[in-house]
């Protein structure tokens, strides 16, 4: 037997093995698959339901006509003052971010975000006063300060009238729309809870 054959049958065992190795790797790669592990990450829907909770507000658009009367007592007889306001103004209605009631909860596994919001409230008032049909006398006067005390409670009157007009419901109502179609864009669903007499809902 030559040289050249005995290297040859040496070798060929060690080819053979390498082929059946190749081939068994293979077929394994082709039938069992590597594990995948994935992982979801909250914090981009998080952080959008957190802008929009803290921009969405609503506004209602208020006006009004109040009249003041006082009246100074001296011995039997009254000298009364009065005036008639005009109230327009403008009311934004929202919610407090600063509140504790203000919670963020993802749950990953079920990709829902839970979110707990305070009660709305009136954020800001833009108020327009127009004074007419005053009347007075020179022992009973209206004075600046008066129309300072009265134009302070016409600015409380115009939040009390948005409230009255459903400033509150509406504000729930915008950010439950804001809130749910933000989630449904990242492939999550939302769970609101509003705290509050009257606006605990789900």
């Amino acid at each position: 037997m030559g040289r050249a054959m005995k290297r040859a049958l040496t070798v060929l065992p060690w080819l053979i093995a390498l082929v059946l190795a190749g081939t068994i790797v293979f077929l394994l790669t082709r039938i069992v698959r590597p594990w995948e592990t994935r992982s979801v990450n909250a914090a981009p829907v998080v952080m959008a339901i957190r802008k929009i909770a803290q921009f969405s507000t609503v506004e209602v658009q208020v006006s009004d006509v109040v009249r003041y009367e006082e009246a100074k007592h001296f011995l039997v007889f009254d000298f009364p003052k009065s005036a008639t306001l005009r109230l327009r103004g403008r009311v934004l209605g929202g919610f407090d971010l600063e509140s504790r009631q203000f919670q963020i909860k993802p749950d990953a596994a079920r990709r829902v975000v839970r979110v707990w919001l305070p009660r709305p409230r009136v954020l800001a008032v833009d108020p327009r006063f127009e004074w007419f049909d005053e009347h007075s006398g020179w022992i009973n006067p209206i004075t600046s300060a008066d129309r300072t005390r009265w134009m302070l409670w016409a600015r409380g009157q115009l939040g009390v009238s948005a409230r009255q007009a459903g400033i509150e419901a509406k504000a729930q109502e915008h950010v439950r729309e804001l809130i749910t179609s933000a989630a449904d864009a990242f492939g999550w669903k939302a769970e609101l809870v509003f705290e509050g007499p009257g606006l605990l809902s789900r």
